[in-house]
């Protein structure tokens, strides 16, 4: 299948969670309840849909959870995800077998982040793997940049691992001091897609 078409389906996948992560955020905010992580919102026992609000029996909605949902829509686009980073490898001339290997460790870690409570100490090794995973991701492909391209786009991927190494840095001392790091672990992600978008198109022109 054409990369640009699993792109386009994993986008849409991972757009789904997302407005529901949105969505708890703005709710618990008017609410006055801040939000203290991504973590706290995706690992949410709580009902996807609430039944004061749809018509839904209350053991249906107490069932399907919110990170059930979540799950369902990472695990849809864990398999896009995949299926894309197999065929770059095969297509790729320097056959970059690490990039699939540090894009399933991420899932991994995704996984475990979602179905491992924040107060758990092992939702941290796998939120750390997570985190350690993207930055070999961009580390890997900053470097082949580098070696096999111009120096425009070397220069963006440096600019854009050296934003993520600072996000990280950032959102270490976050939890360490217990404070909210909703903002700084987005801008992340962000970051992340910006950078996986960026190789995508370049390497596609």
């Amino acid at each position: 299948m054409n990369l640009t078409v699993l792109l386009t389906l994993m986008l849409s996948t991972y757009a789904i969670p997302i407005l529901i992560v949105y969505y708890k955020y703005r709710s618990a905010t008017t609410a006055s309840t801040k939000t203290r992580s991504i973590s706290s919102i995706i690992t949410s026992k709580e009902p996807l849909f609430s039944s004061t609000h749809i018509a839904l029996p209350i053991q249906s909605s107490s069932v399907f959870q919110t990170r059930h949902f979540i799950a369902i829509c990472m695990l849809i686009m864990a398999g896009f995800t995949v299926a894309y980073e197999y065929q770059r490898c095969v297509t790729s001339i320097s056959r970059i077998w690490w990039s699939l290997a540090s894009i399933s460790v991420l899932l991994v870690g995704i996984f475990g982040v979602i179905f491992i409570p924040e107060h758990n100490p092992t939702h941290y090794i796998f939120a750390g793997a997570a985190f350690f995973a993207i930055v070999v991701f961009m580390v890997g492909h900053t470097m082949v940049a580098c070696t096999s391209t111009g120096t425009c786009v070397s220069d963006n991927l440096r600019i854009l691992l050296y934003a993520q190494i600072i996000f990280m840095v950032i959102t270490i001392i976050g939890v360490l001091q217990v404070a909210r790091i909703f903002a700084i672990e987005a801008l992340f992600l962000l970051n992340f897609a910006v950078f996986y978008l960026y190789i995508h198109f370049n390497n596609n022109k």
